[in-house]
C-alpha cells in the first residue's frame, strides 16, 4: 500500500470536507426552515458537524510507472474530485440507482485519467473508488443507525434539491470529458488566468483628473463582513469569506464595495493554478435584452471569445462548472432596477445553481430592495458588507495621499490626520468607500470637507463641471456651456428611465437625445443644436468620470453610460426636483417607487433638493406622502413611512410634521404583529434618523406606551411595554441604517431612554417575567427577578438552557439565558464577571441538588465558531461551584454543536475554562487525551470523564458514537 503520509492525509481528508460541506448545506437549509423545522432536521445537522472519519486508507499497492505519488496527490486536492465524492454521497444518501452508482465509478476513472492519457490507471481508480464508496456506505449506515428518521428527512425536498440536482448532472458532466484534450484544457485555462490578472490585478479609483489603476494591495482596505441572522455575529474579512463561498450573496450598500471585492476575489482566484477558474457575469450586460440573448453558459463562452479575445475549447466552460471547478460572480443584481425584470434574473440565477450544483456561486446586490428579488434562502446565504469603521477609513485614507506624486511620508500623515479630523462631522459618509473616495478627491482638490451628504454631492458636481478644467488651466469653449449641468440631468434621467438593457447606449443615441434637449433651448434650428450636442457629448466622453466606454455594439458603435451610478443617482435627483414645479408634484412622482421600495437614492437626494429651493418644500412633500391613500397595502405602506422616516437625516421639516410621522408610524406598528418585519422597519429607521428630533419622536413614543398601559387589555400592555423598554441601540434590528452606523449621540440618547423606561418599569417587567420568555430575560439581565428562585420552579432551567428568549418586538431573539452568560466566561467579556460568576455558582448549586444527568433538554440554538485565539494571560478564578455550573453549560453547547472554535493546543482559549479542554478534544475527537482532574465536587469528576469518553449525553439526546 502507499506510505506516503501525505497522500493518506489527503484520501481521508476528501470524505472529511464532502462531509463538513454537506453538514454546512444542511445548517442553511435548516436555518430557512425556521419553525417548520423539526428536531429531527435539527439532529440531522449536529450529526453532520459532528461527525468524525474512520481511520482507513484506499487499498493501493503501487502505481503504474511514470506516475507519481505527488500526481495522485493534486487530484485528490482538485476541486473536480471533490466533486465527484459530493455526487457519491449525494447518491448514497438519496437510494440512487446502481447505474447512476456505475457512472459516478466512470467519472472515478475519467478524472483519474487525466493525469496521463498514456497510463491505464483503471486499477487505481477501482481502488479509490472502493475505498470512497466503503468509507459513505459506512457513513449512510451510522447514519441509519443513529436514527431511523434521519435518512427520511435527508430525502425530504428541502435537503435533497441539491443533492438530486447533482444526481441529474452526471450524465452532462460524462458528456463533458473528451470534448478536448488535457493539454489544450491547461493552455486555455493559464493563458485565461493570466487575461484575468491583467484585468482585475488594480483598482480604478474614480478620480476626475488621470485615470489612475492602482495595485490591489496598494490600495484595497478588506470591509468587514457580517453573515446576516448569525447569532453570535460572525464576521469576517474579503480573504476569508473566499473559503466560505457556496451559494452566497453579498449585500451593501450603493459603492459599499461589492463589486470591488468581486473583482478582488476573482484577481484572489486567478493566482494560483490549484484554486477554481473564476467568471464574472455582470448582470447589465447579461440581461441585455429581454429576455437575454445568452444563457449564463452562453454569456461566460461569449465574453471569453470577444473581450478577453480568449475562446475556451469546446466543452471545456461546461466541463468546468459541471466539475465544482469553476466560480461564477454574479455583480449588480441592485442595478437592474425594475423589481419584476430582478426577480426574472434571479430565476435565472437559480435555475443556473441547479444545472450546474457544483459551481460555486455568488450574487452581489444593494441590501435595500434586494427582498423584492431574494434567492432562495435554503440554499444562498446572506453576508453584509459593513462600512467603514474609523481605522479602516484611516487606512485607506493614508493608502490614498500615500499614491499622490511628489509628497513625503511627513507630508502624508499630515493630510490624512486633517482628513480625518474634518471629514469626522459626516462620518456616516466616509464609511462608504466609493463616498471615501470621492471625499479624498475633494479634500486634494478643496482644501476642505462639506457637512453633509447633499453638500457634499453638491460640491463633487462643483468640482467637476465648473472649477476642474479651470484649475488646470484647460478652457474648452462650448456653445452649450450654460446648458451643461442642466443636459447632464436630463441624460441622467433618460438613462435612469431606459430599460435596465438599455442603460448603455450608442454615442449616436446620446447626442440625438442632448439635440433634443437643447433644441429651443438657446438653438433655434435642429442643426445647430446637434452640432453643439455632438460638442457637449465629445467633451464629457473625454472626461472619465462623466462618460465610460462600456463596449460596442454588434456594429462596432461604441457605448456609453455614466462612469459612477452614485452621480447618475444624483443628476436623475436634480432633474426631478428641477422640473417637478411644486413639492406635491415631486411626492406624486416619487410615490410609486418609494412604495416598492424602489429610486431609493434618488428620491432621498431629490427631497433634499426640493427642500432647499422651495420654502417650506419637505414639509410639503411629507405632508402630500403621509396623506396619499394610494398605497395601501403593509409592504408598501412600510416602505413610504421608511423613507420618510430616513430622510429626517438630511432634511429639516416642522417639528409638528416629525410629531404627525412619529403618530402614523406607530399607528403602523400597532395595526399587526410587532415582530413582523413589515410593521416594524419604519419605526427602527425612526429611531435611528430622528437627530434633532429625537425629543420630539421620544414623547410621542412615551405617550402611546402610557395610553396603552392604561387600557384594559392585556395584551395591549404587554406590547406597550415591549415599545417601552427596547428603543434602545442594543436591539436595533438590521435594517438599512442599523444601530451600528448612527451617531454616538443617537446611541447615548435612546439607551438613557431605554433605561429609563426599565427603571420606570420595572414592577411590571417582573409580572410580565411571570408568563413572558423575553421579559423574564430582561428580568433577569437587570437583577429584577432572582436567578435561584427562577431555577427553583419546575421548569426554570430548562427555560434558561434550550430555547430562545423572542422579545415579542423587532423580530429579537436572545439565545437561551444561562448559556450566553457562560459563552461570555469564554469570550472574556469580563466587565460583567462578577455578577456571571455569581449566577454561575448557582447554577452550580442547581447541578448539586440534580448531580445525574441528562441536565438539559435538546436545544434549540445552534452555536458557530464562538471561541476565539486568546493571549495566555490569568482570567479571574472561579469558584469550585460556579466552574461547575459553567462546565455543565458548556458541554451541553459543545455537545450539541460540536466543535465551536475548539484548537488542539490551545486550552488558553477557554479563560476561566481552559481546565475543560482536554474534555471538549476527546469528547469532539480531537486528540486522544488524559483527563486531569476539574476543580468541581469530586463526586461529578466520573460524570464529566463519562461525557468525554461519549458515555453519557449532558442533554436528553439519545447517545451515539
Amino acid at each position: 500500500m502507499l506510505t506516503d503520509p501525505v497522500f493518506q492525509q489527503a484520501a481521508s481528508g476528501v470524505i472529511a470536507s464532502v462531509v463538513t460541506a454537506t453538514g454546512a448545506r444542511f445548517g442553511v437549509t435548516l436555518k430557512a426552515m425556521g419553525n417548520r423545522a423539526l428536531k429531527e432536521d435539527e439532529e440531522i445537522v449536529k450529526w453532520f458537524n459532528t461527525y468524525r472519519i474512520t481511520e482507513s486508507r484506499p487499498e493501493i499497492t503501487e502505481l503504474p510507472e511514470g506516475v507519481s505519488e505527488s500526481e495522485l496527490y493534486e487530484i485528490l486536492r482538485s476541486d473536480g474530485f471533490h466533486s465527484t465524492v459530493h455526487e457519491l454521497l449525494a447518491a448514497r444518501l438519496t437510494d440512487a440507482t446502481d447505474e447512476e452508482i456505475q457512472r459516478i465509478h466512470e467519472i472515478f476513472r475519467l478524472t483519474l485519467s487525466s493525469i496521463r492519457t498514456d497510463v491505464d490507471l483503471d486499477e487505481v481508480s477501482d481502488a479509490l473508488f472502493d475505498y470512497y464508496d466503503g468509507e459513505i456506505c459506512g457513513i449512510v449506515g451510522r447514519l441509519q443507525g443513529a436514527s431511523s428518521e434521519f435518512l427520511p428527512r435527508i430525502k425530504s425536498e428541502a435537503f435533497s434539491t441539491r443533492m438530486i440536482a447533482s444526481l441529474r448532472a452526471i450524465e452532462r458532466r460524462l458528456e463533458s470529458f473528451g470534448t478536448s484534450s488535457p493539454k489544450e484544457e491547461r493552455e486555455f485555462i493559464r493563458r485565461y488566468r493570466n487575461h484575468v490578472l491583467e484585468n482585475f490585478g488594480k483598482i480604478e479609483p474614480p478620480d476626475f483628473e488621470r485615470r489612475r489603476r492602482v495595485p490591489i494591495e496598494d490600495l484595497y482596505v478588506p470591509p468587514e463582513i457580517t453573515r446576516m441572522g448569525s447569532s453570535p455575529v460572525d464576521s469576517v474579512n474579503t480573504w476569508e469569506l473566499i473559503d466560505r463561498i457556496d451559494r452566497t450573496v453579498l449585500l451593501g450598500d450603493p459603492g459599499g464595495g461589492k463589486t470591488t471585492a468581486s473583482n478582488v476575489i476573482m484577481h484572489w482566484h486567478a493566482k494560483s493554478g490549484d484554486r477554481r477558474v473564476p467568471f464574472l457575469v455582470t448582470l447589465r450586460e447579461f440581461a441585455s435584452q429581454d429576455p437575454p440573448a445568452r444563457s449564463v453558459l452562453g454569456h461566460i463562452e461569449n465574453n471569453l471569445e470577444t473581450f478577453y479575445q480568449c475562446p475556451a475549447p469546446k466543452g471545456l466552460i461546461a466541463k468546468l462548472l459541471l466539475s465544482g471547478s469553476a466560480l461564477v460572480i454574479f455583480d449588480g443584481l441592485d442595478e437592474l432596477i425594475d423589481t419584476t425584470r430582478r426577480a426574472e434574473v434571479t430565476a435565472i440565477v437559480e435555475r443556473f445553481g441547479s444545472e450546474y450544483p457544483m459551481t460555486r456561486i455568488l450574487v452581489t446586490s444593494r441590501l435595500v430592495g434586494y427582498n423584492h428579488a431574494r434567492l432562495d434562502d435554503q440554499q444562498f446565504v446572506r453576508y453584509r458588507v459593513d462600512g467603514f469603521d474609523t481605522d479602516r477609513v484611516d487606512e485607506y485614507v493614508r493608502k490614498w495621499f500615500s499614491q499622490e506624486d511628489g509628497i513625503s511620508s511627513s507630508e502624508i500623515e499630515l493630510l490624512s490626520s486633517a482628513f480625518m479630523d474634518e471629514s469626522a462631522p459626516v462620518s456616516d459618509l466616509r464609511s462608504n468607500p466609493l463616498m471615501l473616495a470621492l471625499m479624498c478627491i475633494l479634500y486634494r482638490g478643496e482644501g476642505s470637507i462639506p457637512r453633509n451628504r447633499p453638500e457634499v454631492y453638491e460640491q463633487c458636481a462643483n468640482l467637476l463641471f465648473r472649477k476642474w478644467d479651470a484649475r488646470r488651466r484647460i478652457h474648452t469653449e462650448l456653445r452649450a456651456r450654460p446648458h451643461v449641468e442642466p443636459a447632464l440631468r436630463h441624460l441622467a434621467h433618460w438613462l435612469f428611465l431606459r430599460k435596465d438593457s438599455e442603460s448603455a447606449v450608442t454615442q449616436r443615441n446620446l447626442i440625438s437625445e442632448t439635440a433634443d434637449f437643447l433644441h429651443h433651448r438657446g438653438f433655434e434650428s435642429r442643426e445647430e443644436a446637434e452640432e453643439a450636442a455632438e460638442e457637449f457629448v465629445n467633451f464629457c466622453k473625454g472626461r472619465a468620470w462623466v462618460f465610460s466606454d462600456a463596449g460596442t455594439t454588434a456594429r462596432g458603435e461604441t457605448l456609453y453610460t455614466f462612469t459612477h451610478r452614485t452621480f447618475l443617482e444624483y443628476f436623475t435627483a436634480a432633474f426631478l426636483a428641477s422640473v417637478k414645479d411644486t413639492p406635491e408634484k415631486l411626492a406624486k412622482t416619487l410615490a410609486p417607487r418609494v412604495a416598492k421600495q424602489e429610486w431609493e437614492v434618488v428620491a432621498e437626494l431629490a427631497v433634499q433638493m426640493k427642500d432647499r429651493a422651495v420654502d417650506q418644500g419637505a414639509a410639503r412633500i411629507y405632508q402630500s406622502l403621509l396623506t396619499d391613500r394610494r398605497y395601501t397595502s403593509v409592504q408598501s405602506r412600510a416602505n413610504l413611512l421608511s423613507f420618510l422616516a430616513s430622510c429626517l437625516e438630511s432634511v429639516d421639516p416642522p417639528p409638528g410634521t416629525v410629531r404627525e410621522l412619529s403618530r402614523v408610524i406607530l399607528d403602523h406598528l400597532f395595526q399587526g404583529d410587532l415582530n413582523h418585519e413589515q410593521r416594524y422597519s419604519p419605526l427602527v429607521m425612526l429611531l435611528r434618523c430622528s437627530s434633532a428630533y429625537r425629543d420630539i419622536v421620544a414623547s410621542e413614543i412615551t405617550s402611546r406606551v402610557e395610553n396603552l398601559l392604561a387600557s384594559d387589555d392585556s395584551q395591549s400592555e404587554r406590547d406597550a411595554l415591549r415599545l417601552a423598554v427596547w428603543c434602545h441601540p442594543r436591539f436595533g434590528h438590521i435594517l438599512r441604517g442599523a444601530f451600528g452606523e448612527v451617531s454616538n449621540e443617537t446611541k447615548v440618547f435612546w439607551t438613557a431612554f431605554a433605561e429609563e423606561n426599565r427603571n420606570r418599569y420595572s414592577s411590571l417587567i417582573v409580572a410580565a417575567a411571570e408568563h413572558d420568555s423575553g421579559f423574564l430575560y430582561l428580568a433577569l439581565d437587570m437583577g429584577l427577578v432572582d436567578l435561584e428562585a427562577v431555577l427553583a420552579t419546575p421548569d426554570g432551567f430548562q427555560k434558561l438552557t434550550t430555547q430562545g428568549h423572542p422579545t415579542g418586538i423587532f423580530g429579537l431573539v436572545w439565545s437561551p439565558y444561562l448559556l450566553s452568560r457562560a459563552i461570555r466566561l469564554i469570550r472574556g467579556e469580563f466587565e460583567d464577571f462578577p455578577a456571571i460568576a455569581t449566577d454561575m455558582e448557582r447554577v452550580g448549586r442547581y447541578v448539586l441538588s440534580h448531580p445525574s444527568p441528562p441536565w438539559l433538554s435538546s436545544q434549540h440554538t445552534m452555536w458557530a465558531d464562538f471561541v476565539r485565539p486568546r493571549s495566555a494571560e490569568e482570567s479571574p478564578e472561579l469558584t469550585s461551584e460556579a466552574f461547575l455550573g459553567a462546565a455543565v453549560l458548556m458541554v451541553a453547547v459543545v455537545e450539541h454543536s460540536g466543535n465551536v472554535g475548539i484548537r488542539v493546543g490551545r486550552p488558553q482559549d477557554l479563560g476561566c475554562l481552559s481546565r475543560l479542554h482536554p474534555y471538549f478534544l476527546k469528547r469532539l475527537d480531537l486528540e486522544n487525551v488524559v483527563l486531569q482532574p476539574l476543580p468541581i465536587p469530586q463526586e461529578l469528576q466520573p460524570t464529566f470523564e463519562r461525557w468525554a469518553a461519549k458515555q453519557l449525553n449532558a442533554t436528553d439526546d439519545p447517545v451515539t458514537d
